[in-house]
């Protein structure tokens, strides 16, 4: 079985806000229309797929597709079930499938739509059903350009027509098709590149920038806070270059030979001089080392900085003194028991609880569901100091950090977060970085009594705040949602379930035309939980 290792996430759109609505008259067909909130950054449009009971979607032929974001189906057939999804695209690119909407025109009975188990393997390959692509074939999950060859057979993962090993080589991203792109801002396209057989890195005769000089903390420094700041002196280059992008990296290895002692590897185009490092990802009581790297806008990479260490404070300063991973003031009572399972949250092994000093969710959990995991620290995260973020929703709730500890080496880690009281209609689980700001995590799947949502995470990919893997995952997220589509789910309706990269959901309601009648909106939605991983090949 080939071994792929994944690293990056691809965006998944999904559709939002849309109320779709139909009506039937004697002796004329039915009508339906579909809304939808735009993406944002625009896509070059929307197209939209339908199939009825026991077919799939055709993906090479929409019923529609255009620039607005809705759109008017005519002639649907009486007594049949349809089924609609749509998808964004941008040049050769398109996005995974949005929830799915039912429309069921008079005399046809509705089908019911199974929800997969976020925790199903059935081909035992790691990765779940969910996310799996080839749920039944143990050497196969992905599929990214949707060609029918999974990626571990496929040389060409992303069907942009340059192979997955020469991207690799020079740092490109062999899920996503960058073709077009110019990664070295020579003017000659990576696509060009490949053809020509050239280097797309590095413009001939560029000169790097300068070495990085360190400046705090500095050098053995001790005492350090759990989210130090590091700061560099100014970016120099000789060509006059722009500073594009500043990695940083954090091992508890001096060396840096060893990339299982990584604690934190990210590469950012915001942060270039300084970044305070996230939360958890640093231990108390620890010395780390750390170091930097410049590039410029021709991709240009400087030598990596010396080498500084400094120690973090003490687990009684960080104020953890029993070593649990919950601070001593935000630790549950023995009454809590957010699970509902008859058991006391503080005497149960694999969940971690926690005093959130949140309105809608005073108290949450962090429960296991893959035995392959430890939860370790959990921790609320003030959210009105992440408002000003890119994207980020209008409101937030249940916003918490926490760090699980994986055995036996395994790519997936799957938990529960419980809430305090049902999760809003329309919230999302919207995943929290430093340089994107907030995006709506596509590996959440909330239960039917929305007191819960499972998460499938990735060590070092989807999910993983620290950026590598290392047996660590640390992840910071919560709870959006928009106070119009609170009020919208509160008037005869209930929302379930939706995920994706850019975009809310999509709602449905039926309207039957009879004169006088009262119109019953009836909402309903199903996950369309696919996923594009980047990754490295071992």
């Amino acid at each position: 079985m080939h071994n792929k290792q994944f690293t990056t996430i691809a965006t998944i759109l999904i559709l939002a806000g849309c109320i779709l609505f139909f009506t039937v008259s004697s002796g004329i067909a039915a009508q339906v229309s579909l809304q939808w909130d735009a993406n944002d950054p625009a896509p070059d449009g929307y197209r939209l797929y339908q199939r009825v009971s026991g077919q799939d979607y055709n993906y090479a032929s929409p019923v529609w597709n255009g620039t607005e974001t809705s759109c008017t189906l005519n002639n649907l057939a009486d007594g049949t079930t349809y089924y609609f999804v749509v998808r964004a695209f941008q040049g050769s690119d398109q996005s995974g499938d949005s929830n799915e909407v039912q429309y069921v025109v008079a005399g046809a009975t509705p089908a019911p739509t199974p929800t997969p188990s976020p925790v199903a393997d059935s081909d035992g390959d790691g990765w779940n059903d969910i996310i799996d692509a080839f749920p039944n074939d143990a050497t196969e999950w992905l599929d990214t350009d949707e060609d029918g060859i999974g990626n571990n057979d496929d040389l060409d993962d992303d069907g942009d027509g340059m192979s997955d090993t020469w991207e690799t080589q020079y740092g490109l991203n062999p899920l996503v098709d960058d073709s077009l792109e110019d990664l070295d801002g020579d003017g000659i396209t990576n696509g060009e590149e490949f053809a020509l057989n050239s280097d797309p890195s590095q413009v001939p005769g560029n000169t790097a920038p300068d070495r990085p000089l360190l400046d705090q903390p500095g050098e053995g420094a001790t005492g350090i806070s759990l989210m130090p700041t590091l700061s560099t002196e100014a970016f120099l280059d000789a060509d006059g270059d722009h500073h594009a992008r500043t990695c940083y990296q954090i091992s508890t290895n001096a060396d840096f030979a060893d990339t299982d002692a990584y604690v934190f590897e990210k590469t950012y185009t915001q942060h270039l001089t300084s970044l305070q490092v996230p939360e958890l990802i640093l231990d108390p009581e620890t010395v780390y080392y750390w170091r930097v790297r410049f590039i410029d806008e021709h991709n240009g990479a400087s030598e990596w900085s010396e080498v500084f260490s400094f120690e973090t404070i003490t687990y009684a300063e960080a104020g953890d003194e029993n070593r649990n991973g919950i601070l001593d003031t935000q630790e549950l009572d023995e009454n809590s028991d957010l699970d509902g399972d008859g058991t006391a949250d503080t005497v149960q092994a694999g969940l971690q609880g926690v005093i959130t000093g949140d309105a809608f969710n005073p108290r949450m959990a962090v429960k296991r569901v893959s035995s392959n995991i430890q939860v370790g620290s959990v921790q609320p995260m003030d959210a009105t100091l992440l408002t000003q973020a890119p994207n980020c929703p209008p409101h937030l709730t249940g916003v918490i950090g926490f760090k699980l500890y994986l055995l036996e080496d395994p790519a997936i880690a799957t938990v529960m977060v419980y809430f305090s009281q049902p999760a809003p209609a329309n919230a999302l689980w919207y995943k929290y970085d430093p340089d994107e700001g907030w995006s709506v995590y596509p590996q959440a799947v909330f239960s039917a009594d929305r007191r819960s949502v499972t998460l499938i995470l990735e060590d070092g990919g989807t999910g993983d705040q620290d950026g590598v893997r290392n047996g660590i995952i640390v992840d910071p997220a919560g709870l959006g949602y928009s106070t119009q589509a609170s009020e919208t789910a509160d008037v005869g309706g209930t929302a379930s379930d939706a995920a994706g990269g850019s975009g809310c959901f999509v709602e449905s309601s039926r309207m039957t035309s009879v004169s006088g009648a009262v119109y019953a909106l009836l909402a309903s939605f199903i996950l369309a939980a696919c996923m594009f991983f980047g990754r490295r090949r071992d």
